[in-house]
């Protein structure tokens, strides 16, 4: 394919494991693929998981151990550890790759983990248009997190648990409740409860009470399967949408504040500066001058 672009904080055109552990050591744990080739897709770095979106094709094939598929655009393909793949596309395929590490993987809640395991026996999704392009736009949302200087690894990480949470929620849709392991999970429950409400919704409360559960009980679930507070994980699903407006929306901040279900912009800023130690207007600044240079 042409114009490929690998982004791990810099460019590469291959993968290989020694990227992959020099890309742990500098804290990120995803490589991004901005295009894709038979040789790059049959092969990917131990301690992964990897997802695919072929965004257009003619024709082509991908086989792996479970069954033989045929190649369309808008596919979307989990590549699972210990699995052979044997890929082969057309020429003028265009396709993109994440490459995340098992690091990230074990901050998932069990239902999660089954997904992106190799118990998992669901390995592609078709799609409709409307959640393709949200499929598309989180995977350009982690391009973007990598590309930026400086990048924030915790950043980086929740927007693939977001991805990763809404390939499992599509994957339900599409194969029922078959692909997916105790579906009455708590910690999955709150998972899917914040991406929800968190504009709305900021008190652990109100998501204990949708549980049924006291707040105290949410908190011993939540820093279990994801080693952090209930207050913490709906603080971070709210400054990942407050930084990816900040420097991909021509919103004011005014208007993103309000978006968030800020009272005022005095409340938004104060909760972003004791979250990232800057304020959001240069957040956005740092941001701009990085998409000038980039």
């Amino acid at each position: 394919m042409k114009g490929d672009k690998t982004s791990y904080g810099k460019n590469k055109s291959t993968v290989n494991s020694d990227e992959a552990k020099q890309q742990n050591t500098s804290g990120i744990n995803v490589i991004y693929q901005n295009s894709v080739t038979s040789a790059e897709l049959n092969n990917f770095p131990d301690h992964s998981f990897t997802i695919i979106i072929i965004d257009e094709c003619e024709e082509g094939e991908c086989i792996t151990e479970l069954n033989n598929y045929a190649l369309k655009s808008k596919q979307l393909f989990i590549h699972l550890p210990g699995k052979v793949y044997n890929w082969k596309l057309s020429p003028n395929t265009m396709g993109r790759r994440l490459i995340v590490s098992d690091i990230i993987l074990e901050t998932f809640s069990p239902t999660l983990k089954h997904t992106f395991s190799p118990l998992n026996r669901y390995e592609m999704i078709h799609p409709d248009d409307e959640i393709y392009q949200k499929l598309s736009a989180e995977f350009n949302a982690i391009r973007k997190e990598i590309d930026s200087e400086p990048a924030f690894p915790e950043l980086i990480d929740a927007r693939v648990r977001l991805l990763t949470l809404m390939v499992n929620l599509w994957m339900e849709h599409i194969y029922g409740t078959a692909a997916l392991v105790n579906t009455n999970n708590l910690a999955f429950r709150f998972h899917m409860l914040v991406d929800k409400y968190y504009k709305s919704q900021k008190n652990v409360s109100f998501y204990a009470d949708e549980l049924c559960i006291t707040s105290n009980y949410l908190g011993v679930l939540c820093r279990k399967q994801y080693k952090k507070s209930p207050s913490a994980f709906i603080k971070e699903r709210i400054l990942l949408e407050a930084k990816q407006l900040l420097h991909s929306s021509d919103k004011s901040i005014k208007e993103i504040a309000f978006e968030l279900g800020f009272r005022n912009f005095s409340h938004f800023s104060y909760f972003f500066r004791t979250e990232t130690r800057t304020t959001p207007k240069s957040y956005r600044q740092t941001m701009s001058k990085t998409n000038v240079i980039s």
